[in-house]
């Protein structure tokens, strides 16, 4: 009787895959990282500069693209990544949202500003998150939440 085996190179393509997925959440996590956490809080004297500074710091407003929107949440790694599982409730389709609220500071592209001079208007909030997750990582943070719309400027 011949035993189930998988051919050799099979087996190498299938493990090649294995660590390319591995690679690929590793490196979307460390995306969700550089583009959404700030602790501590990095300092600058008023919001505009926070945002100017933070987006070209994290190459999210570049001498050709500036992002439109973005949201920075002060928070440890951690408790962020808690919000996969027991410190988030399922939303829609793969999002998360945390049962506790955050202290966040939103950058929104001014009207008429365009590459390479980004400026951008700083708002902070406390507020719950929005993400998505993968293997227990949070991969995206949802900035189109109602409740942004009531910010006030700090």
């Amino acid at each position: 009787m011949a035993k189930n085996k998988l051919h050799p190179g099979l087996t190498t393509i299938l493990l090649l895959l294995m660590a390319w997925l591995a690679m690929t959440n590793a490196a979307t996590f460390e995306k969700f990282l550089r583009q959404h956490v700030d602790y501590p809080m990095t300092e600058a004297p008023d919001p505009q500069r926070y945002c100017k500074l933070m987006m070209k710091r994290r190459h999210l407003a570049t001498s050709r693209h500036c992002k439109h929107i973005n949201t920075f949440v002060h928070t440890e790694v951690p408790q962020i990544q808690a919000v996969c599982g027991p410190a988030g409730e399922p939303t829609t389709g793969d999002l998360r949202e945390s049962d506790t609220s955050f202290p966040l500071t939103v950058c929104k592209l001014q009207r008429g500003s365009w590459a390479p001079d980004c400026n951008y208007v700083g708002t902070s909030a406390v507020d719950r998150i929005i993400i998505a997750c993968e293997d227990g990582n949070p991969v995206h943070l949802e900035t189109e939440v109602p409740d942004y719309l009531k910010l006030e400027k700090f």
